[in-house]
């Protein structure tokens, strides 16, 4: 994938933006019901995005090849799919674990993948 860095830090700043936003409305609602969604999309989306950019631009041979767009797209979708989950079984819809679990399951496997990738590209 081209210039995977700079779509890590953009697709990063739209989560820390959609966190910021989420915060401020349970703020001003006072309802704070769903703070580990806004917890989750801070620290995945906006935290984890933001440090893989870092990687990949510091390591851009890493960048290279489909492995690395795989594990971007993989982590994407896992932090989407795991905060609609978790939003609905928090708003009471409990049935909506498996998408949850589902969701985790994309970020374990997309972090499993970002780990072969620096421990492939890092190496003496």
């Amino acid at each position: 994938m081209n210039n995977l860095a700079a779509w890590c830090f953009r697709t990063a700043v739209i989560y820390a933006l959609f966190g910021m936003i989420m915060g401020e409305i349970m703020a001003a609602s006072g309802d704070h019901g769903l703070m580990p969604v806004h917890a989750h999309i801070n620290v995945l989306g906006w935290v984890s995005l933001a440090l893989f950019g870092v990687f990949y631009k510091l390591w851009p041979e890493a960048a290279e090849g489909s492995l690395a767009g795989l594990q971007f797209g993989l982590f994407n979708a896992g932090t989407v799919v795991q905060a609609i989950g978790v939003t609905l079984i928090l708003t009471g819809d409990e049935s909506f674990a498996p998408v949850a679990a589902g969701g985790s399951a994309l970020l374990i496997l997309g972090m499993a993948m970002f780990a072969f990738l620096v421990y492939r590209h890092t190496r003496s």
